[in-house]
């Protein structure tokens, strides 16, 4: 599963490689602290580069211990690149002799004698050599000279020296999401998801939990795939709450149709974090109608890896099982057929794979990975392309039950008139509930496809 989590993230930001090349990480195992550094891939003013590395889920560099200074001379080089200390003349203590230095961080500016002493320049020359401290020179970059040590100089941006266009070194130690580790290399890796390619996880900028395999997976089609996206949602209950749960997020529960499709899938639930006490664990979108099986998805029930006997006669929904007892081997995972239900019954609630295959655009390519890449806005996050938006039979469903009727008029009508509060019948967007939307309700009437 790992794999092709990397392989579907590491495409992705192949475009945004040139934001920070070659980003090396100070390793904890090694004395460092974990972050990643690489020197910019831009040069300019002070605020230019700042901005930039800013934009990239980063900031410039805030080395203050030797040991990093010594780390990065070695890994990145310094020379004439631009550090993120300046001076702050909101400050009160800027009128102090070391004025109101601070790092664009916010940590409190501080740092060895080795890397930028306020008051032991070599030779005692501010001009041949530089020390961090003139009341008039806001902004701090290292040297060519004196061993590559901080200095000071003007604002950064004002003609002549200032203005320099200089590279800085970018440093990223965010971790959004608390677990210990930075965030950078975890979305370069594959671990979590970064879709838009700007080094912060997707899942902290949605302020959803973090966990590795719990974001879409494309099956790409230089893979041998057909560029459909899969997700594996954990806990959610039971067929039919797993479908709808797929349908607000503009997917359908999984339909397989083929041995190389159902391989990829299988690699995603085996990485899965829950199963139901009895093994049971992800709904597809198999379902039995007529004493025939159908896929949600209208797409033709052709291929099957149903284990251990099954299906029975009587169950009418599909899900992934994993056989813990009675069937050999032992430990394998194949389909199961369940009731609807699944098996909260011996504790835990199934979760569901999610599918997503629409191209409403008709540009051959799947609309959902555009949204998490950003070409194409989604601005209501409900996995369907702006520019494709209308109401669909799932957008009139008031009453949830896959059904248009009676249930889902009354409630129309109970709203009909100008939007209150919490009107959800206006379907045309107009502001007010009236015949254009009844007659949208009427035009869905009936089971939803």
């Amino acid at each position: 599963m790992k794999n092709l989590i990397q392989a579907a993230v590491v495409t992705l930001f192949a475009a945004s490689a040139a934001q920070a090349q070659h980003a090396v990480q100070w390793k904890v195992s090694d004395g460092g602290n974990g972050h990643w550094y690489a020197a910019t891939t831009v040069a300019g003013t002070w605020p230019d580069v700042r901005d930039w590395c800013a934009a990239r889920g980063g900031h410039l560099v805030t080395a203050s211990q030797t040991e990093e200074w010594l780390w990065l001379k070695q890994n990145i080089g310094v020379a004439e690149r631009w550090a993120g200390g300046f001076q702050d003349h909101s400050d009160p203590s800027y009128s102090e002799p070391m004025g109101g230095w601070r790092w664009v961080t916010g940590e409190t500016f501080a740092f060895s004698n080795h890397i930028g002493p306020f008051d032991d320049c070599p030779g005692g020359n501010e001009g041949s050599c530089g020390c961090v401290g003139d009341g008039n020179q806001d902004v701090v970059f290292f040297t060519g000279c004196c061993a590559n040590r901080l200095d000071d100089i003007g604002d950064g941006i004002t003609p002549g020296c200032d203005s320099q266009g200089r590279f800085g070194i970018i440093e990223y130690g965010a971790d959004c999401n608390a677990d210990g580790i930075v965030d950078y290399g975890q979305c370069h890796d594959g671990t979590l998801p970064d879709f838009n390619g700007n080094n912060i996880p997707d899942c902290c900028e949605r302020k959803e939990a973090c966990f590795a395999g719990s974001y879409p997976v494309q099956w790409r089609m230089e893979d041998g795939g057909n560029g459909h996206w899969y997700r594996v949602v954990v806990a959610v209950g039971d067929w039919e709450e797993s479908r709808v749960r797929a349908m607000d997020m503009g997917s359908e529960l999984c339909a397989i149709t083929s041995a190389a499709e159902n391989g990829h899938v299988l690699s995603l639930v085996t990485g899965a974090e829950q199963w139901c006490a009895d093994g049971a664990g992800y709904w597809l979108g198999g379902f039995k109608q007529a004493g025939q099986w159908q896929w949600t998805s209208g797409e033709d029930f052709i291929y099957s890896y149903f284990g251990c006997g099954n299906p029975g006669d009587i169950q009418t929904n599909i899900q992934w099982y994993r056989v813990t007892t009675g069937c050999p081997p032992l430990g394998t995972i194949v389909w199961d057929d369940q009731f609807s239900t699944g098996c909260p019954i011996l504790g835990g609630n199934p979760g569901f794979v999610a599918e997503w295959d629409a191209d409403c655009n008709n540009d051959n390519i799947v609309d959902y990975g555009q949204i998490l890449t950003g070409q194409l806005a989604d601005a209501n996050s409900n996995g369907i392309l702006d520019t494709c938006e209308g109401p669909t039979c799932r957008d009139v469903d008031l009453f949830r039950d896959l059904n248009i009727n009676g249930a889902d008029l009354g409630i129309l009508l109970s709203q009909w008139g100008p939007n209150a509060q919490f009107t959800v019948s206006d379907f045309n967007k107009d502001g007010s509930v009236n015949g254009a939307d009844l007659g949208l309700l009427l035009s869905f009437w009936g089971a939803c496809p």
